[in-house]
């Protein structure tokens, strides 16, 4: 049940950071939707996200990126059923998740197994 918790508490911190970068991306990049900015805020934030999520030590780091892609999809679901390209965008959203996930998972792999290799001989 710890582990259940400590992943919905990952998820949830995705979600508001979902939220937070396009609720506040008006006034830090002075666009309305984040990806939209001349320096690229909301790919780097992706990246971001995935080294944070890795931080977890466990393969639950991956619900940081789950939930900042669903965060983001919660605040633009009207366009994504309204708006022109609503869709694209929801798919930009997903591949950007997948490859954030993907990430993340590589991170914590790879530090398992340097914490290994670093080991001292007992």
């Amino acid at each position: 049940m710890r582990t259940a918790g400590k992943s919905l508490g990952w998820l949830a911190v995705g979600i508001l950071l979902g939220i937070a970068i396009w609720l506040f991306s008006p006034w830090i990049t002075g666009r309305i939707e984040p990806w939209d900015s001349d320096f690229p805020i909301w790919q780097i934030s992706w990246l971001v996200v995935a080294v944070l999520g890795s931080l977890a030590g466990h393969a639950r780091g991956v619900c940081l990126p789950l939930g900042y892609a669903l965060g983001q999809m919660l605040v633009t679901i009207k366009s994504a059923f309204v708006g022109q390209f609503g869709a694209l965008g929801w798919m930009f959203i997903a591949g950007y998740a997948a490859a954030a996930t993907i990430l993340t998972l590589v991170i914590v792999a790879v530090t398992m197994v340097w914490r290994q290799v670093r080991r001292p001989p007992i």
